[in-house]
């Protein structure tokens, strides 16, 4: 009841929305109350600015509206002064959410800029997706009228609260594999869902195996379709090799096999030159299979074939060293992922303050924080700047770095980039 006008002007939002047959408007206005439950200063501000994009509806129907009437010679004066009046009623029921009683049931520290940053960012990726693409790209779109912008606001609350949680570095260890495992598992669900029929779960209506070096492999062997392609550089250019620990549909698998031993083993230094001869092996034999006019089928059972030799990887491999063997060791587009992100700006540096504990060892399951790596205050090339170090170490010494910048700045606008980036794959990676 105390935020009853925030609840009415969606109410009637809602309403107007279903008048239009847009289902899925209604059940974004209808939805949009709740994040008042998430009890964050980030997600009051974020609820201000959906009702301002209401009142923006409201004075965007006035227009319509009074065009109409202007066209048939009949006065506007009170389809304006009521349609106006609801535009600004919606707009300052937000204000409710700034006073003193609101303010003192929030947390007392309860910083603004990573929440909010998060929602802003997948919010506007994903409305760029919702408008300029023909063929809709987020999926509630296909199924309901408006199902787009109602999934589009799930998601950036969500990367709201993500990008808030991961405020606190000793939440990141716990919280990166959950939220990981759980894009993979979306992922898999629409694609065996999309198997049995429904065509509309797959991004284009075709089926293509789920084996992350045909990102690569795959244009090599047509001699085009870059579409994937494009956007893992995309992803590697904006948040570096962060690909292989936040947006992988595979590598959550291999994370958990490794998981199943407590403490992290050694892998042996041939793994760097075996990486290599994987990825030039498979990608020379797409580019010389495509050449030779190799059938489709025949190129899909021996890409199959690779990605089962993959999972007994991970089954084996990984849970004996507790290390994610198939990223750092068998996938190639774990090498290009690390190779391709050194020309993003993000880096993991080990200040000065480091008292050489090793407690950053056994928290790594990439291969990248032995001993030696720790002395030399960087971590080794398999690094994917996922931050599990950063939950362990007890002097707060692991950084995220850009440039000059503070590094606790840096931190925060990287979370906000992985959070968002995240969500934003969350809605549209799909086959």
């Amino acid at each position: 009841m105390r935020y009853s006008p925030v609840v009415l002007v969606c109410i009637v939002l809602a309403a107007h929305h279903f008048r239009a047959g847009e289902w899925g408007l209604c059940g974004l206005w209808l939805s949009l109350p709740w994040a008042l439950r998430l009890g964050r200063r980030w997600a009051d501000r974020a609820v201000q600015l959906v009702l301002l994009a209401g009142a923006g509806e409201w004075l965007l129907t006035l227009n319509t509206i009074t065009g109409i009437y202007r066209q048939l010679g009949l006065p506007t004066l009170r389809t304006t002064l009521i349609l106006g009046g609801v535009a600004l009623v919606t707009a300052a029921a937000g204000l409710l959410l700034e006073t003193r009683g609101r303010r003192q049931r929030l947390p007392a520290s309860d910083p603004v800029s990573m929440g909010l940053g998060a929602f802003l960012v997948t919010a506007g990726l994903l409305a760029v997706v919702q408008l300029a693409v023909d063929r809709p790209m987020i999926l509630a779109e296909r199924f309901l009228a408006g199902g787009g912008w109602w999934e589009a606001g799930l998601l950036a609350f969500y990367a709201g609260w993500l990008a808030d949680r991961l405020r606190e570095p000793r939440r990141v260890k716990q919280l990166r594999p959950r939220v990981w495992l759980l894009f993979s598992v979306v992922f898999f669900t629409q694609l065996l869902v999309g198997m049995a029929g429904v065509d509309e779960l797959l991004m284009s209506g075709e089926l293509h195996l789920p084996v992350p070096a045909l990102i690569a492999a795959g244009p090599l062997f047509r001699g085009g379709g870059l579409f994937m392609a494009t956007l893992f550089a995309a992803s590697v250019l904006v948040a570096g090799p962060a690909w292989c620990s936040w947006l992988c549909y595979i590598g959550a698998w291999d994370d958990r096999f490794a998981r199943t031993r407590k403490r992290p083993g050694t892998l042996p230094a041939w793994r760097r030159h075996f990486r290599w001869i994987v990825l030039v092996v498979v990608f020379a034999a797409a580019f010389v299979l495509g050449r030779l006019g190799v059938g489709t089928v025949t190129a899909g059972w021996l890409a199959a074939g690779f990605g089962l030799v993959g999972v007994a990887v991970m089954a084996t491999w990984s849970r004996r060293s507790g290390h994610m063997a198939h990223c750092t060791a068998w996938c190639p587009m774990g090498w290009v992922a690390t190779r391709l992100g050194k020309v993003s700006p993000w880096r993991l540096r080990i200040a000065d303050g480091c008292t050489d504990c090793g407690a950053c060892t056994t928290a790594c399951r990439y291969d990248a924080l032995y001993p030696a790596d720790v002395l030399r205050r960087v971590p080794g090339e398999a690094c994917t700047l996922c931050g599990d170090c950063l939950s362990r170490c007890p002097t707060g010494s692991i950084e995220y770095r850009w440039l000059r910048a503070d590094p606790e700045r840096v931190r925060g606008a990287f979370f906000v980039v992985v959070a968002s980036l995240h969500a934003v794959w969350l809605g549209v990676a799909r086959l």
